[in-house]
């Protein structure tokens, strides 16, 4: 692994000064803290989030010229309205930072009650392999399907977000698209394993998609970041996040990454991890461990 530095607000400046960028899940945490990055550094943001007035909010802290739109990203419609607002508002989108993200199991885990926690260790709402039944009269005593509402937001809304991205990047010949990943991408959490299992789907795609010939040939620019453990509000009451040994992360540590991904002069099919202030590049080391495991396009 490659330990990246973070680079000087000059650099940053120069490189995204008056481009068009849009961040998904902006109005909090990772997302906020990369809006209000960007904007410091003159990037022309709209910050994405579904909830109108927690957007406002944001850009009214945020300022810099920041604006909104409201947009359910796992809604393909919703986000084909997105990109055209953005393009006939503020012009061409330069960067895209695919943040949006939801953690129903990690709900379980936020509970010191254990009378709670057994009460919702019973619905597939937090644990898939529970054994909770369907009350439905027509339905009665079968067992309850597990929700995917996980993987139509994380992963849905990122291949959404990369056909959108790409198909408006190709006709300028350039752009960055950044995804949000997680620690959750590279290693199991037996505690969350939809979540993980979404994040995975996550990584995979933006590794294959940032290989095919056409995305490189039309100047786009795949990454994406993997935060270990961030102290954003979705884990809140998390035992680990008070732990004194516990390597944590900010928000603003995680918008760095972003950055990194978003600048490097060769950034293409790039992954860093994200653990306190250290960014790490890891797909190079990743890819001399797999070889000849990698299968090129058209390749079968």
């Amino acid at each position: 692994m490659t330990t990246i530095p973070r680079p000087d607000g000059e650099t940053v400046h120069n490189l995204l000064k008056n481009r068009v960028a849009i961040v998904t899940g902006a109005a909090r945490g990772i997302g906020f803290a990369t809006a209000s990055l960007l904007a410091q550094h003159g990037a022309r943001v709209v910050l994405v989030d579904l909830h109108e007035d927690a957007l406002k909010t944001a850009c009214a802290t945020i300022g810099n010229g920041a604006t909104y739109k409201a947009c359910d990203v796992s809604d393909w419609n919703q986000q084909v309205a997105l990109f055209d607002h953005v393009g006939k508002t503020l012009g061409d989108v330069y960067l895209l930072v695919c943040n949006a993200a939801i953690n129903p199991e990690i709900t379980l885990l936020q509970t010191s009650d254990t009378e709670k926690q057994a009460q919702m260790a019973s619905q597939v709402r937090y644990y898939y392999l529970s054994d909770e039944v369907d009350g439905q009269e027509e339905s009665k005593g079968q067992l309850q399907r597990p929700s995917t509402q996980a993987f139509d937001v994380n992963v849905n809304s990122v291949v959404f977000g990369l056909k959108l991205g790409i198909h408006h990047m190709k006709k300028t010949g350039r752009g960055r698209i950044v995804i949000v990943g997680s620690a959750g991408s590279y290693v199991p959490v037996s505690s969350q394993p939809l979540y993980t299992a979404s994040k995975h789907a996550v990584l995979g795609l933006a590794r294959s998609t940032a290989q095919i010939s056409e995305v490189i040939e039309a100047g786009v620019s795949i990454s994406w970041i993997a935060p270990w453990l961030t102290l954003t509000p979705m884990v809140e009451g998390l035992q680990a996040t008070t732990h004194p040994d516990t390597l944590k992360s900010t928000p603003d540590d995680a918008a760095w990454a972003i950055i990194v991904a978003a600048t490097a002069e060769d950034g293409n099919g790039k992954g860093y991890w994200i653990q306190g202030r250290m960014i790490s590049e890891v797909e190079g080391a990743y890819g001399e461990l797999a070889g000849q495991l990698i299968v090129p396009e058209n390749r079968f």
